[in-house]
């Protein structure tokens, strides 16, 4: 194995990749990352309230929250389950549902080609319905780890309430101060703003939603010109003054400015933490703040999937139709349900993108898609390690079933091959 390419080709494909990540991907992720995070900050509060106090439907409430884009809602989850506010089944449920920070990768695909809808639907309403359907099952089954949080927690098969009274023993002997607010919005961590990291992040968010609101106009202007002529593709031009000039610059830059957020975040596997989330919610700055962070790590990880397809076609001397041939089958789907077992939001970027790019199928999108915790296994490894590792079985397990499923419907066809055609 071996690169046979020149530098000036290898520069080339960086700085397309660079371009491509940022007006087909980042720019549509920004806008709806916003948008979603601004809901959070609005409703998460009553929202999180209705959850507690409805136990009957809380893996279906579960399920909606983790079936939002990003890992904010799944997130928020975990301590409520720590402080015996919801079940087991509902944790289940917010895992299997959600897609994490990948599902903006899907959305962003919607936005360069409408045919990515119906596939997108379907691997979104098909988690969802598995998550709620295994986490009713698992409450029903009793498989509830045994006191989440040590003794604070309800144990396997006790009459021990989920909600009030381990509230107040939580509150008594671990010293929380719960019923100020009533609220795990309000108990969430804060950032410490202290680092040349926080501050290069807290700062330069300005100017890299600046660049972003360019280049999403220049994202529709690229989709009107490829409607009006589908063999258009811009060359790789360095001259400003030229429209190819222009969608170059503005693409290297605000990826180059993405991949500075994203070093300074020093979240380099999991953008969101209860940190961040507890910032979110708290401040409508902090919601720009952090929506510029998380796109910036969707950025990053999209661009190392582009660079490791193209390198990796040049050093094994294979063509996009060979990497899709080896992403159909049961290995597929057994390795996308395996890189589903690694917490946080990275590794699963580069899976989702696989499937955007033609490279695997859509049972191994679904196997991954139900697999993934996202970054909201990192909350619930440290409040309970036994409830996080049952998590991943009880992920991975409907994984594998449902994907061999549409597998055995599907065939092997690489679904996405046929929807990347313009």
């Amino acid at each position: 194995m071996a690169l046979d390419i020149s530098a000036g080709e290898a520069l080339e494909i960086l700085v397309v990749s660079m371009r491509d990540a940022f007006l087909a991907v980042t720019v549509f992720v920004a806008a709806m990352v916003l948008l979603f995070s601004w809901l959070q900050y609005v409703t998460a509060g009553r929202f999180v309230d209705w959850i507690r106090d409805n136990e009957r439907w809380q893996p279906v409430l579960g399920a909606l929250m983790g079936l939002t884009p990003g890992c904010g809602g799944a997130i928020i989850m975990m301590p409520m389950y720590a402080r015996g506010y919801v079940t087991y089944g509902t944790v289940i449920a917010t895992l299997i549902a959600t897609l994490g920070d990948a599902a903006f990768v899907l959305i962003g695909a919607v936005f360069q080609n409408p045919d990515f809808l119906f596939p997108v639907l379907v691997v979104h309403a098909t988690s969802f319905i598995v998550g709620v359907a295994w986490g009713y099952g698992s409450d029903a089954a009793g498989v509830t780890p045994a006191r989440p949080l040590g003794r604070f927690g309800p144990t396997l098969g006790s009459s021990e309430p989920l909600g009030e009274e381990v509230a107040r023993q939580l509150e008594d002997e671990a010293h929380c101060d719960i019923h100020g607010t009533d609220s795990v919005i309000d108990d969430l961590p804060r950032e410490v703003p202290e680092g040349l990291g926080y501050q290069i992040l807290h700062q330069g968010y300005r100017v890299w939603w600046a660049v972003t609101a360019v280049g999403l106009v220049l994202a529709i202007l690229l989709l009107i010109w490829y409607a009006q002529d589908p063999d258009y593709a811009p060359e790789l031009v360095w001259d400003p003054t030229t429209r190819d000039g222009l969608v170059t610059w503005v693409g290297f830059v605000g990826t180059s400015l993405s991949i500075i957020l994203y070093l300074s975040s020093k979240n380099f596997f999991a953008d969101d933490t209860e940190a961040t989330i507890g910032d979110k919610l708290h401040s409508m700055d902090e919601t720009l703040v952090h929506a510029a962070s998380e796109t910036a790590f969707v950025t990053f990880w999209v661009l190392i999937a582009y660079l490791a397809f193209e390198f990796g076609m040049i050093a094994f001397g294979m063509t996009e139709g060979d990497l899709a041939k080896h992403g159909a089958g049961v290995g597929a789907v057994v390795v996308a349900a395996g890189v589903g077992l690694i917490p946080g939001c990275g590794p699963q970027i580069i899976a989702i993108t696989a499937y955007v790019e033609g490279v695997i199928s859509f049972p191994a999108l679904v196997a991954n898609a139900i697999s993934q915790d996202g970054d909201a296994l990192f909350p619930l490894l440290v409040r309970h390690k036994a409830a996080s590792l049952w998590a991943t079985i009880h992920t991975t397990l409907p994984a594998l079933i449902v994907g061999l499923a549409f597998l055995w419907m599907m065939g092997e066809y690489p679904d996405a091959e046929r929807l990347l055609q313009p």
